[in-house]
């Protein structure tokens, strides 16, 4: 028994990482105190409340029991990921507009002639013309996955220490936050913010919640306001 309060504790240490025993006592609909036993190996929780918790923080209670070392999010089990699956992961995402595929015709007709090319760079002898096209080239849309992967970039640089933190820390505030649409006026409504002065996760996290709650309606009027008072702005200077 010892041993499995051991276990519970040290996966519930894990899976409420990034929230306060308050947060996660209102998540789970129970008192704090109860939270603070769990994680201290004092107590472990009902069969009901294994259940609440496998649902909140999206991992299985097999592996809250030490059954499994499989931590599932979302129903996704990183550790055996498919191709299949990845594959619909990224179908999803163009489907949404999160991400895009850049149109390779498109592309090569708009690779400039050696004519146009002199006039653009200056080039008496301009290189070859044949356009350089990636068909693995993913255009990411998403401000916030855009976010995310930068700062993926600049961590990773660092070092494989804070990589560990990063993953256990910083993607979890970003846990059960649905992504967002942006096959309508998404885009737009989010650059009707100043987005590119956002500096931690939580500011990203107020403008998902926020923006998702519009409707489409209201992200217009977002827009048009926002238009407006750009164009009394440039009336006044």
């Amino acid at each position: 028994m010892d041993d499995l309060k051991d276990i519970i504790k040290n996966r519930l240490s894990e899976a409420f990482r990034g929230d306060t025993q308050d947060v996660s006592a209102r998540k789970l609909n129970t008192t704090q105190g109860n939270v603070s036993k769990w994680v201290n190996g004092q107590q472990i929780p009902t069969s009901d409340m294994l259940r609440e918790i496998s649902k909140a923080y999206k991992v299985s209670v097999d592996w809250l029991l030490g059954i499994s070392d499989q931590k599932e999010i979302d129903g996704v089990v990183l550790e055996k990921l498919t191709y299949e699956q990845v594959a619909r992961i990224i179908d999803r995402l163009i489907e949404l507009g999160n991400i895009t595929i850049p149109d390779l015709q498109e592309l090569k007709e708009n690779v400039p002639g050696e004519d146009e090319y002199i006039e653009l760079y200056g080039e008496d002898e301009p290189p070859a013309m044949e356009p350089i096209i990636d068909s693995d080239f993913l255009k990411v849309n998403d401000r916030v996955l855009s976010y995310m992967l930068r700062r993926r970039l600049k961590i990773y640089e660092i070092g494989d220490d804070f990589v560990e933190m990063w993953k256990s820390r910083s993607l979890t505030n970003f846990r059960g936050l649905p992504l967002l649409n942006y096959t309508g006026n998404m885009g737009e409504a989010i650059d009707t913010r100043s987005w590119a002065a956002f500096t931690s996760d939580g500011d990203w996290i107020t403008l998902v919640q926020e923006l998702g709650a519009m409707t489409e309606e209201e992200r217009s009027a977002l827009i048009e306001k926002s238009k407006m008072k750009e164009k009394d702005g440039d009336n006044d200077g």
